[in-house]
Formats: structure tokens, C-alpha cells, sequence
């Protein structure tokens, strides 16, 4: 894991979901793909709500000298917080927590003993900050993926005989791998 690829990637996903959801039409962005899916906003909301409650708090627990026990991530809490929210202001308030975020994580200066530094998951026990900042820039690829392809199986039908070219417009339950 390389640190300046962790901060590379995560200072551009917030344009990326910009680029994804700005413009996009209100039915686009409420489309589930099925009954247990998140629909762009609600995954909008999730990332969010990540910003504020779970990577950078983790990051101050590993570095900090104390008690290293994670608070468990609530997944849903973001949906709570952020789901009346228009997505211009969503895509506002990601832009901004990024920010401050990585300002944040700048500031630290983390060499490779630190990212040895560890914290206690509640379900995975101890993790390294290493792993986390992993974890962090491919959590944000994977919400890319996800909304991407919940656009394409929404506007997917348009394309008329072209389906068979794209195997991502098979019926979610077809598929074998999702995000």
C-alpha cells in the first residue's frame, strides 16, 4: 500500500460521484436494483455519512495513545441523516468532509510505523491503519462501481438490441459478483 496512492484516489472520488450524479434524473438516482439495494442517493449518503462517523474517527483511535476499540459503523445511519437531502448539497457536503479529511490526514504525516499502528475492529479484531486507509479508497471504488451500474440496469433498457452486448444489464440475480 502506497499512502500518496491512498490520498491520490481518495482526493478524486468525490468528482467522480459528481460527474456520476450531477444532472442525473430524480428517477435515476431513487432506482433500486432490487429490494435489498441502495439506490445513488442512498450510497451518496452512506459515503458521507463514512466521512463524518467511521474512517477518520478510526484513523484518530489507531493513532491516538489509549483505548483502540472501534465504534461499531452504523451502514444505515447516513441514510437517516442525509436522505432529504437534494444531491447538489450531498455532493457539496462529500466534497467538503473529503477535504477536510484528507487535510486531516496530511497533517499527520504517517511513515510506515504508524501505518503499523493498530486498532480493534468489532467484527475483525485487530486491524493496522494501513488497512484502513486500504480499506477506505476501496470502499469509495466500490461505491463508484455500485452507483455506476445502477445507472447503467436503469437506463440499460433504452439501448434495445445492444443488451446483449452488455452482460451488466443482466438481471441483478443473474449476476454473480456485486458491489
Amino acid at each position: 500500500m502506497n499512502v500518496n496512492t491512498v490520498y491520490g484516489t481518495l482526493s478524486r472520488t468525490p468528482a467522480a460521484f459528481r460527474a456520476l450524479l450531477s444532472g442525473t434524473t430524480e428517477q435515476a438516482l431513487a432506482y433500486r436494483e432490487s429490494a435489498d439495494a441502495w439506490t445513488p442517493h442512498e450510497v451518496l449518503c452512506h459515503v458521507i455519512d463514512g466521512e463524518v462517523t467511521d474512517w477518520r474517527p478510526r484513523v484518530a483511535i489507531i493513532i491516538a495513545d489509549g483505548d483502540k476499540q472501534f465504534t461499531p459503523f452504523d451502514r444505515l445511519g447516513g441514510h437517516r441523516t442525509y436522505g432529504g437531502w437534494p444531491t447538489p448539497a450531498l455532493l457539496d457536503e462529500f466534497e467538503q468532509r473529503r477535504r477536510d479529511n484528507l487535510t486531516y490526514l496530511a497533517q499527520l504525516d504517517l511513515d510506515p510505523a504508524a501505518l503499523r499502528r493498530t486498532g480493534l475492529h468489532p467484527e475483525f479484531g485487530s486491524v493496522t491503519l494501513e488497512q484502513l486507509l486500504s480499506c477506505w479508497m476501496v470502499h469509495d471504488l466500490a461505491h463508484i462501481a455500485q452507483i455506476s451500474r445502477s445507472l447503467i440496469r436503469f437506463f440499460g433498457p433504452d439501448v434495445g438490441p445492444w443488451k446483449k452486448y452488455f452482460s451488466i444489464l443482466a438481471k441483478p440475480e443473474d449476476s454473480k459478483s456485486e458491489v
